[in-house]
């Protein structure tokens, strides 16, 4: 009795890892402490099932439930991920291990109806069905749902793509004979033995068509952002050509300037000469501005300080940036452009004197970049869950989430505040 409800409860190791695979780098605490407790948490889980079964003389399916009851308390607060996405991967692990246990009762029938089925057999069957298992979704457990739950882009998908995966399990379950019997009437078993691998095969190939889909879009995203910044680039060097063309003309013709003023201060026509300094000092004093070393950050400061002046809006740039950032040039870029494109936005429709927008970047160490952005505002900022602020103004706050998520992923920190001051 004792030895049989050990065995039941191994189940909960496949199901455990099933659910661990794809969120495994949003754990709370380190991997090796987050495995280690796991482990001796599914030790002890399934040493106390075991007692209780062979003492009271439960059934070991019913103590079975509140086992992944508790051990999916603990999962919840031990991965730092939204709500919806750890239902997803817990019931797609129940789903696969509904698949294995459904492939165990098939493969176990005939000695189960022959009555020469050894105690351990359905144990060892289902766990050799969970490594099989395990080895064919392990790509797509381990990397291609951790890119998928990573990508903003598909964020609201989250919201009810765990329903899939619990519908799937319930199907399987409502498949699944009850009797040995039934399995070995006619046709039943080779039949549903393909029919059920053609289920699986279809789930497979949903995740993978989802998960391509998904790169290509990203991909094509990502390649028409950088064409936005190659086109900044070019107006930024466009710019930096006619200043150039400019400031040839200006020493060419500075001969010819001297000539007038010594002319004009010899004569004693000082209101003529004051005139034509003026107009000579503001045609030389309109030159070409340079925001900082790197070249990818400067022609983005350029582009949006150029929509800032149209708009009417003072911009303080304050960037202290090498040509190379610890960073990727298209990440660092989107997180500044998209910054500073939110801030523009705010304060469009303010008056002209509150029309600011302060921009301060450097280098915190060599191997950290800091990134500050404060503007006023109008009306009350409120946060939601995630710590984003939610806002009914068009336009406002657009791109946080992406900003939010490529932060996360350099182990960065991002910080918003808007209490008692400007939006920071």
């Amino acid at each position: 009795m004792t030895m049989r409800c050990l065995l039941d409860f191994l189940i909960v190791i496949p199901v455990t890892v099933f659910a661990v695979l794809p969120v495994r780098e949003t754990m709370s605490y380190s991997r090796v402490k987050s495995y280690v407790s796991g482990a001796a948490l599914l030790v002890c889980v399934s040493l106390a099932g075991t007692f209780a079964c062979a003492k009271y003389a439960l059934k070991s399916r019913a103590v079975l439930v509140v086992n992944i009851m508790v051990l999916f308390a603990v999962y919840l607060a031990l991965v730092s991920e939204s709500l919806t996405k750890k239902l997803f991967c817990l019931f797609n692990s129940v789903m696969l291990c509904e698949f294995c246990a459904m492939y165990t009762k098939y493969i176990t029938a005939p000695y189960e109806l022959a009555k020469v089925m050894k105690i351990w057999l359905p144990c060892a069957v289902y766990l050799g069905m969970s490594v099989i298992v395990g080895a064919l979704f392990f790509r797509t457990l381990a990397v291609k749902l951790q890119v998928l739950m990573n990508e903003e882009r598909i964020a609201s998908v989250w919201r009810y793509m765990f329903i899939a995966p619990l519908v799937m399990a319930a199907l399987i379950r409502w498949m699944s004979p009850i009797s040995p019997l039934v399995i070995m009437t006619g046709r039943v078993r080779p039949v549903a033995v393909v029919l059920v691998m053609f289920v699986m095969a279809s789930v497979f190939m949903f995740y993978h068509i989802f998960w391509w889909t998904t790169v290509k879009l990203t991909e094509s995203a990502r390649l028409q952002q950088e064409n936005t910044f190659l086109q900044m680039e070019a107006k930024r060097y466009e710019e930096m050509q006619n200043y150039m063309n400019y400031s040839r003309e200006l020493r060419h013709n500075f001969r010819q300037h001297i000539l007038v003023i010594t002319h004009l201060a010899g004569t004693g026509q000082l209101d003529e000469l004051l005139e034509y300094l003026s107009q000579f000092t503001d045609s030389v004093s309109a030159g070409y501005k340079v925001y900082c070393m790197n070249h990818a950050i400067d022609a983005v400061a350029s582009h949006y300080d150029r929509i800032a002046r149209e708009q009417g809006t003072a911009v303080t740039w304050s960037l202290e940036l090498p040509a190379d950032l610890p960073v990727k040039e298209a990440d660092y870029c989107a997180i500044f452009g998209n910054l500073i494109e939110n801030a523009l936005n705010a304060v469009k429709s303010l008056p002209a004197e509150k029309k600011r927008v302060k921009v301060v970047s450097s280098m915190l160490s060599k191997f950290m970049t800091g990134l500050s952005i404060d503007n006023p505002y109008t009306g009350t900022i409120t946060f939601g869950k995630n710590g984003l602020p939610l806002s009914g103004k068009e336009g406002h706050g657009i791109g946080l989430v992406s900003v939010m998520n490529t932060v996360q992923r350099y182990g960065g920190s991002m910080n918003i505040t808007a209490e008692g001051g400007p939006f920071s």
